[in-house]
């Protein structure tokens, strides 16, 4: 008979009525030693073999203990086809977002969306949820759970880098014909001095765009694409964000289920710290060296790997409120 590994242990022992589903790698250990064999109509699901049977038997005999395995979540159901698809999606992007038809840019640029029955059944299921008052749907921690189970995707929580705003900005867009004030620049193009550029190119190699911010002194926490016109304000002035708008801000970003880090000075990460109590700032001194270790942070993928790990940890440890 054969000796199960305790990865193949736990896989088998979390089956359910004699599926199981995990790792592909250990699946196919597990398939190899006749354990398992694939089930053609459940995509990265085994069913168990009279052999894998008998050899969970003997493991749970001599690990009587052991016979509900603690650090293995039970494999959850496979969904519907398309309810399937839509977390196995959302787990595949860099926002986790589950898209609907509501979602324009998604539409628009033609990618995969699912229609609202779909979206419905996710969120009643657990697998995703909304963040403050936007109606979009991303992945929940079971919604990762379930990609990582039934669709073999190594997805963690979503890693959110906050920029600080900058001096230095475009110039007013002046008016149009009829006295109107033209559109303002996308967020991301408005801050042109060198200190926000380094920032915005370290968070770069951090994140993906669509989960970088800036916290705008004026306006709090922007999205890169946000039309602004430029504004002379700074933390303290009359007219500048407050604590209360961040919190809001950051309860639509869903911080409460991200890694954070922010780049920038140390009056900005105050001002946000209530908000984000597990925020990690990685950034030190004034702005040469603060300038410097962003110059690192885009040449040195440890030194990045590093951070989101103190970042993750300060999630486990300063938990949002």
């Amino acid at each position: 008979m054969t000796d199960l590994s305790p990865t193949g242990a736990r896989i088998l022992n979390a089956n359910e009525n004699g599926m199981v589903g995990g790792h592909a790698a250990a699946l196919a250990r597990l398939e190899a030693d006749g354990l398992v064999v694939p089930h053609r109509d459940e995509g990265g699901t085994h069913w168990m073999t009279e052999e894998g049977w008998a050899a969970l038997n003997a493991w749970r005999e001599a690990h009587p203990e052991r016979d509900s395995v603690p650090d293995l979540p039970t494999i959850p159901p496979k969904l519907p086809a398309k309810q399937h698809d839509a977390i196995v999606t959302a787990a595949g992007r860099p926002d986790q977002r589950v898209p609907g038809r509501d979602d324009n840019d998604v539409y628009a640029a033609g990618e995969t969306w699912f229609r609202g029955p779909t979206l419905r059944a996710v969120e009643a299921a657990g697998y995703a949820t909304t963040f403050g008052r936007y109606s979009s749907l991303y992945l929940t921690p079971e919604g990762r759970s379930y990609a990582r189970q039934r669709g073999n995707v190594d997805v963690r929580r979503r890693r959110l880098v906050i920029c600080a705003c900058g001096n230095e900005k475009k110039p007013h867009p002046g008016f149009n014909e009829y006295g109107n004030v033209n559109a303002g620049y996308p967020a991301g193009e408005l801050y042109t001095g060198q200190y926000h550029r380094s920032l915005r190119l370290a968070a770069d190699a951090l994140t993906d765009a669509s989960l970088t911010r800036i916290m705008s002194a004026r306006h709090g926490l922007v999205d890169l694409k946000r039309p602004l016109l430029p504004y002379d304000v700074t933390i303290g002035d009359e007219g500048a964000v407050n604590p209360q708008r961040l919190a809001e801000h950051a309860v639509s970003l869903g911080v409460h289920d991200a890694d954070v880090i922010f780049l920038g000075g140390r009056d900005y990460a105050e001002l946000l710290r209530p908000a984000i109590p597990h925020l990690y700032a990685p950034l030190a001194g004034g702005m040469g060296e603060h300038r410097g270790l962003c110059k690192q942070a885009r040449e040195d993928s440890a030194l990045r790997e590093a951070w989101w790990k103190t970042a993750a940890e300060l999630h486990e440890t300063q938990p949002a409120k």
